[in-house]
Order: structure tokens, then sequence, then C-alpha cells
């Protein structure tokens, strides 16, 4: 039988690998060091469990093991929520397209939104009736909106000009929907129906924020993430999820 401590080690090394090669790309993101901060975790925890879990049998430091055993299964429990919404259910009939914003890097939009651009035009090419918004403000260099490269972007795989729709001024996902909304209505746009194009990971928040803002009846255009990005992208957007029933839908 495989010692619970070997499968941690295991998983502590892999956890680090994936951390390296995420550094390695320049994707120093909030999910990168909690993808550390598990690597030394799991590590820890293959190394000193037995001791750890003695030291912890009685008094304060055993309601403490408590909390952290019921805060890892709340945990869990999200990324289970998250992982089950990770689909696509559009029926290529809706009239707003919304891709909603990933990065960009110099002009260029990164590999992650390329991926949900190029899941748009292959959209298009079944439904071309249609209205698209690229919504995204200032990127981090400060040189060019991600609504600006997302157009560019689409422009140059035959997407017509005219239909494109700039929202250049959100700086989160909350903010794509209510300043696209608001967009439409000046533009006096009716819609029925509306497809988000976002990640397998963040379609459960996308879903709830839209509904929020007043798109009622949203179906979601799902992109897979790559097997190195997935991991500190899910653990981050776990913490996304609770601050937005916290704080968001209020």
């Amino acid at each position: 039988m495989i010692k619970i401590s070997l499968i941690f080690y295991i998983l502590s090394a892999l956890l680090f690998i994936n951390g390296v090669v995420l550094a390695a790309r320049g994707n120093v993101t909030v999910g990168l060091y909690i993808v550390f901060g598990l690597s030394i975790c799991c590590f820890i925890w293959a190394r000193f469990h037995a001791e750890i879990w003695q030291l912890t049998s009685s008094g304060i430091l055993l309601c403490l093991r408590r909390l952290v055993l019921l805060g890892i299964a709340v945990y869990l429990l999200f990324m289970g929520l998250i992982l089950s919404y990770s689909y696509t259910n559009v029926d290529y009939g809706e009239d707003i397209m919304i891709v909603l914003g990933a990065g960009v890097t110099n002009g260029k939009v990164s590999k992650v939104l390329q991926n949900r651009l190029d899941a748009a035009v292959d959209y298009y090419s079944k439904n071309s009736d249609i209205h698209i918004v690229v919504a995204g403000g200032l990127t981090r260099q400060k040189d060019t909106t991600e609504a600006a490269a997302m157009a560019e972007y689409l422009i140059a795989n035959g997407i017509p000009k005219d239909i494109i729709i700039l929202e250049d001024k959100s700086q989160s996902t909350l903010e794509n929907y209510k300043f696209t909304k608001h967009i439409l209505e000046n533009k006096h746009i009716d819609f029925d129906s509306v497809v988000f194009v976002t990640n397998d990971f963040h379609i459960f928040r996308a879903k709830k924020y839209a509904i929020h803002c007043g798109f009622k009846n949203a179906h979601a255009l799902s992109t897979r993430t790559d097997l190195f990005t997935f991991i500190p992208a899910l653990t981050r957007e776990v913490l996304g999820v609770i601050d937005m029933f916290l704080f968001k839908l209020k």
C-alpha cells in the first residue's frame, strides 16, 4: 500500500514544477503564489504529518485542526461547484456576444485571451447575425486597452469591424457586464439572449455576474485552459467566487 506521505511528496513536486513553468512563462499571478504555497504545505504534511496530528490532538490546537479541515472541505466544495458549470450551452441563436478580457501584453492578446477570441470567431461562422462586444479596459502597461487589442485580433481573423463594440473602461468581470449593458442601452440595441465567452473555470462566476447585471438569458461559450494554467487559475477562482458571494452580489 502506498504511504500517504509518498502521495503528498509527489503532489508537492508536481505543484512546484507547475509553479516553475508558470514563472518561466512570466505568468506571475495570485494563483502562482497559491500553487507554491500548496506545494510547501504538501511537503510539510508529507514530512511531519504524524507529528502534526499528534500535536493537534487536544485543546485549542484540536479546534484549529478542525477549522483547517473544514476550510479545506469548503474550498474543495467550491472547486466542485465551479467545475460543474465549466461547459458550453449556446444555441447559436443569441443576439449579443460578450468576450470577457483576459490579459494583453505589449498590445498583443495573451494565450488565454486568444483562445476566447478564436472561440468567438468559430461561433461567428455559425451565427453571423450578432453583435460582438469586446470587454476590457487598460492593461497593466497602460499602453492599450484589452478591448482594442481584442478588436484588432478579431478583425485580422475575418470579423467585420462594424459588428464589434468596444467596452474599454472595465477592470473586472462585474464591470465588463455593467459597462456593456450601459453601452447597449445607449446604442438602443435590443436583444433577447447573450452569449459570454470565457474560460471553463470562469463560467460559474461570469454567469452569476451576467444575471446580476440584467442579462437574464445568458449562455456560456466555454474555452479550455491549458494544464499548467488550470490549477492556479482554479484555486484563485475559488477566492473570486467567495469574494463575489460576500461582497459583490449585493
